[in-house]
């Protein structure tokens, strides 16, 4: 018999050559199965996700009413304080461009609350619908993207406003994204779903941040300073006296709190991002580095739109003090890329990662707590030392110099994130080796069960574990075979490790419930209810796991497919 050549090993022409049974397939890395789909439809995911969204919106209208129900301490305050102007603030110039960046646009809060009914009713007719029937998964969605999709209103009103800002901060944002999905080396994340996560950081998490955090800042001024007298001697066009100089000193004085509720909130929203992608998404690994990577990137959305207001704030304000945009440009796109929002994403996703991986509730809560409270302390302590550090040294350095702008005030912003950066790389280390060990594991297990015909082959596993191997055979292939052959070998290596990452998440799935089994086997015998719910749940986990071998075909076939494909080039 005619042994197949070894994975990247480029062969003579007068060599073996696989039979061509198809063209050369340009399916992406992340599609599972002919025909199969990437968002999950089971029940149990729906109610799950949904639930998360009705946490949300509950939160908003609480924050709604509290806001609607706070003491008065200004004159003439509307019901909402996101509603709320200056007296006499001119309707022009720089005042009006700055209050315009932080004032709630009308249209996207009461697009938010029809966002909110929509959903509802969305919500009442899946009620009454078959649990199986597609199209309950269809209006789940469509809910979902109501509740929540509806505050990226808030976001994009600014970057609307801004496409150039926009437009200069998508390479930099582009290349950083790459370098996430490029950390995770083995059991690769649907692209589309690292998009997604990019662009919920960058809409969502924004838009509820705002949304959140204007309402905050109205009620927490109105409680803190509940009877505090505001008349003064400067007098607005309706006669009302206003001491400006107080109020704003209100303003300094409530700005801590609301610093500590806008990271609350943002890394909350990071979470539910993390949660509802993990949730939506068919992904065959779920560990530390998956968290990570997405919290990561929703962490780098976020900072993109934080990067194009930043700069537009800071351009508007140059007149007055000097400041400019090109410098926030500087460090906001450049030296500080992967720190701040991504980082602090990402301890919140390694926290809600870690968690998946363990049964026990009582850890779950520990890990995500944990993870939560390392990224709002971070965000917190980020601002305060920053600034606290700024002063130190400024009597001391020029302001705007060149070593101000390349290296100090990079190196402030910096100093108060190194640590959390440290703990992120070192989780992002120990998933990669946890993974890499699976991955030999899991390939070698392949290989001796599909024998000399499968997906992987005895002689291709040392290929597929190591990094330096198969870019050395993809850089023989290109130069002896083109980069057809190239390209086509790169497909087939990255099915070759979806198949291993594919039985690596089965055997650790099958291990889990086994043990869990095994664990709740006494009660299970003790009280009925349990056993009517234990015999519901291995119905869904023979379906899950019928979905699962036919996942898992479609991936070993599309490996053969691709192994067809490189031989044809190579051999031709």
């Amino acid at each position: 018999m005619t042994e197949r050549p070894i994975i990247g090993t480029p062969t003579s022409p007068s060599g073996p050559t696989p039979p061509s049974t198809s063209a050369p397939t340009s399916t992406p890395a992340f599609t599972v199965a002919a025909g199969g789909r990437l968002l999950r439809h089971d029940e149990v995911t729906r109610g799950r996700a949904l639930l998360v969204a009705r946490l949300v919106i509950g939160v908003y209208l609480l924050e709604l009413l509290l806001n609607m129900t706070r003491p008065h301490v200004l004159p003439d305050e509307p019901s909402l304080t996101i509603f709320w102007r200056f007296p006499g603030m001119p309707e022009e110039g720089v005042l009006d461009s700055f209050g315009s960046l932080f004032a709630i646009p009308r249209t996207a809060f009461w697009g938010v609350l029809a966002g909110i009914v929509v959903g509802i009713a969305l919500q009442a007719v899946i009620v009454r619908m078959p649990s199986k029937d597609r199209r309950a998964t269809v209006l789940t969605w469509a809910a979902l993207a109501a509740l929540l999709g509806s505050f990226a209103l808030f976001s994009l009103f600014i970057l609307a406003k801004s496409p150039l800002l926009v437009l200069a901060c998508v390479p930099t944002s582009a290349f950083a994204l790459w370098l996430i999905h490029r950390a995770q080396r083995f059991g690769w994340l649907p692209l589309p779903m690292l998009l997604t996560a990019f662009g919920w950081g960058a809409l969502i998490q924004w838009g509820v941040g705002r949304a959140f955090t204007n309402l905050a800042y109205g009620t927490i001024n109105g409680y803190m300073y509940e009877g505090t007298d505001l008349t003064g001697s400067t007098t607005d066009g309706s006669g009302n006296q206003v001491d400006f100089t107080f109020t704003f000193d209100l303003g300094y004085r409530t700005i801590d709190v609301t610093l500590l509720h806008l990271s609350t909130v943002n890394q909350l929203a990071a979470a539910v991002g993390v949660v509802l992608l993990i949730l939506m998404f068919r992904h065959r690994v779920t560990d530390v580095v998956t968290g990570l990577v997405l919290g990561a990137a929703a962490g780098l959305g976020y900072n993109f739109t934080e990067s194009v207001i930043a700069i537009e704030l800071w351009s508007i304000l140059s007149s007055l003090n000097g400041a400019t945009g090109g410098f926030e440009y500087w460090i906001r796109q450049s030296a500080s890329l992967f720190g701040s929002q991504v980082v602090f994403g990402a301890l919140v996703g390694a926290g809600i990662g870690l968690a998946a991986q363990t049964r026990r509730r009582a850890q779950r809560v520990g890990l995500v707590t944990a993870g939560l409270v390392a990224a709002i302390g971070g965000a917190v302590a980020n601002e305060v030392l920053s600034a606290w550090l700024s002063g130190l040294v400024r009597d001391h350095v020029g302001i705007g110099g060149t070593l101000d702008t390349l290296v100090i005030s990079p190196a402030i912003w910096l100093a108060p994130q190194v640590p959390f950066l440290t703990v992120c790389l070192l989780l992002l280390r120990s998933g990669i080796r946890a993974r890499v060990a699976a991955a030999r594991t899991a390939v070698t297990a392949e290989a001796a069960e599909a024998g000399v015909g499968g997906a992987i082959t005895e002689r291709e596993v040392p290929f597929l574990m190591d990094p330096a191997l198969r870019f050395w055979a993809l850089v023989s292939t290109w130069r002896r075979h083109g980069p057809a052959a190239a390209r086509a070998l790169r497909r087939f290596q990255r099915a070759q490790l979806e198949v291993a990452g594919w039985r690596w998440q089965q055997e650790r799935a099958a291990a889990e419930a086994k043990a869990l089994g095994a664990r709740e086997q006494p009660q299970a015998q003790e009280e009925r209810e349990i056993q009517d719910a234990q015999e519901t749940q291995e119905t869904q986990e023979v379906q899950q796991a019928q979905e699962a071998r036919e996942e898992g075909e479609a991936l070993r076939a599309r490996a053969m497919r691709l192994r067809t494909d490189v031989g044809r080039l190579v051999g031709s």
